[in-house]
């Protein structure tokens, strides 16, 4: 791992990561989540079959007392501390609906094979610039990461099971003559069971996804990322060559052709009508037709995709009902989430963001099939200092801890229907400050 974020994960192989934030698009009009998906199809059209893309959602706990203190109100000296307590106990139990404990980070890392790191770093620099223009027109900040900030990822992935902070600076290595593997690695890995593995004193499993509903929908994701617990998700996106998908494409059907031939063939022998045909081969006949109009005249590609579902516990138990739950919720979109056998470390390996992806289990899908896991739900507004509490984020109940001070614009509009509480929010707002 290099100081500019560059990482060599194998000799040819050379990657770069960028952070990204939300944007309100569960909450917005049917337009505008219209126009984000588009951008987001387009966005997705840019890598060509050269660049690996992996997209990598990262929920992981905090220490709940250490969260607790960002709301806490201090007693003083006066007659009013029964009410500073009665309010701390209110937005702790406001705190208890969300998932403010766990910190939810988003980002996309992308690799390209190249000979040398010199070949490799003007390339990826002007990949890392296009992704973040795709980015400002999709409305989202991002920002690329540094060595020292994907390093520290690495840390908390692999030892989720210490509390210390990451203390690692690259003026470090030649003094202690270590790698920057050694500043990231847990205490131990354990991958003797088939389907669980252990990190240090936490244990883990990786689950795939299998895609068997006709047709997908962009709650499914949202859904994931609304765990109320530790959890890692990855999508691996490789394109397909347009002129090698077309040809593939066209090769599907000339094979269905020939064994529709057959068919027809063998109901004459047999003397029945030769237009009867087995309805599969009629199903498949008429999706592979529908999917080359797509590639050829609907602005469509060909991607590969890999969906993996890491979960993390202290204990076999927990992991056992958070296993659960995911399956839940992808059985409620006609999918499957089957736990990898005898391929943990592979698939651990594929979830943390080096853009490497060692599962061969790949589904393909057109731009517009695959840019349905869209990347967004609802922005958060979590500020800490001299913040004021506003209420609870409609869609994820989370606080909204907000210091109008420290905002672009710190105007405010209170809307609502009579009687809903209007004058009582703007009582409430002068006696918080």
């Amino acid at each position: 791992m290099l100081q500019d974020g560059i990482c060599q994960v194998t000799k040819t192989f050379f990657s770069k990561t960028i952070q990204f934030y939300d944007i309100n698009y569960q909450l917005a009009l049917n337009e505008d989540k219209t126009t984000i998906f588009e951008n987001y199809c387009d966005f997705l059209n840019y890598f060509d079959s050269s660049i690996s893309v992996q997209l990598s959602f990262i929920n992981q706990q905090v220490d709940v007392a250490e969260f607790e203190k960002s709301i806490d109100i201090p007693d003083q000296n006066d007659d009013f501390n029964a009410i500073r307590e009665e309010y701390r106990t209110m937005l702790k139990n406001q705190l208890s609906k969300g998932n403010n404990g766990l910190v939810k980070t988003k980002y996309i890392t992308f690799g390209i094979e190249a000979e040398s790191l010199k070949v490799a770093r003007p390339r990826l620099e002007r990949i890392e610039t296009d992704i973040l223009n795709n980015f400002k027109i999709l409305g989202a900040q991002a920002h690329s990461l540094n060595g020292l900030e994907r390093l520290e990822i690495l840390y908390h992935v692999f030892n989720q099971d210490r509390i210390e902070p990451f203390k690692f600076q690259y003026k470090m290595l030649p003094e202690t003559g270590l790698k920057t593997k050694d500043f990231i690695a847990p205490t131990s890995f354990n991958f003797s069971k088939n389907q669980t593995f252990m990190m240090g004193r936490t244990m883990g499993s990786v689950s795939y996804l299998q895609i068997l509903a006709p047709e997908l929908t962009d709650r499914m994701l949202a859904d994931f990322l609304d765990v109320d617990d530790s959890i890692n998700v990855n999508i691996h996106i490789q394109s397909i060559d347009q002129s090698s998908a077309i040809k593939m494409i066209k090769s599907k059907i000339s094979d269905l052709d020939k064994m529709k031939i057959e068919e027809q063939k063998r109901a004459v022998r047999s003397g029945y009508d030769m237009d009867v045909l087995p309805s599969d081969l009629v199903t498949y006949g008429e999706e592979a037709k529908n999917l080359l109009e797509d590639l050829q005249s609907r602005n469509e590609r060909m991607f590969l995709v890999t969906v993996l579902v890491m979960n993390t516990a202290k204990k076999r138990q927990k992991l056992d009902n958070n296993i659960f739950q995911v399956q839940g919720i992808a059985q409620k979109y006609n999918c499957s989430l089957k736990q990898l056998d005898y391929q943990q470390e592979a698939a651990l390996m594929s979830c943390i963001p080096l853009g490497v992806n060692r599962i061969e289990i790949q589904r393909g899908l057109t731009t517009s099939s695959t840019a349905i896991f869209v990347p967004f739900t609802t922005q958060e507004l979590f500020q800490e200092g001299e913040a004021l509490y506003y209420g609870l984020n409609a869609l994820s109940n989370n606080m909204i801890m907000v210091d109008r001070k420290r905002l672009k614009n710190p105007n405010g509009l209170i809307l609502g229907t009579p009687g809903s509480g209007k004058s009582f929010s703007a009582k409430r707002e002068i006696t918080n400050c």
